[in-house]
């Protein structure tokens, strides 16, 4: 095996619905742009990210404070960007009309 960098981060569900279909669906694809793995750790409890049913199992509230794991190319980028939707509260910009 190779030696794979694992970047790891907290994140922190800050809107009030919690990880509801909506921001998994976001994070999904989010995650699935990217080549290597990117998995949320809550507690013993890991999920895919580029998988909208398991990150549906975290079943993470406000406040909950998830684990972060990225290993791939460019590993602290994707971490970068996943946690931009953590921190902007999965809010979108409106689309055109």
């Amino acid at each position: 095996m190779s030696d794979a960098v694992i970047h790891r981060r907290t994140v922190t569900v800050i809107n009030e619905q919690g990880l509801h279909f909506r921001p998994c669906q976001l994070i999904a694809q989010a995650a699935q742009q990217f080549s290597g793995t990117v998995v949320f750790c809550r507690g013993s409890t890991r999920a895919d990210a580029k998988s909208l049913l398991e990150l549906l199992t975290l079943a993470a509230e406000q406040g909950t404070d998830l684990e972060l794991e990225v290993t791939g190319p460019d590993p602290t980028n994707v971490a970068d960007k996943l946690s931009e939707l953590f921190s902007c509260g999965f809010q979108m910009p409106p689309q055109p009309a």
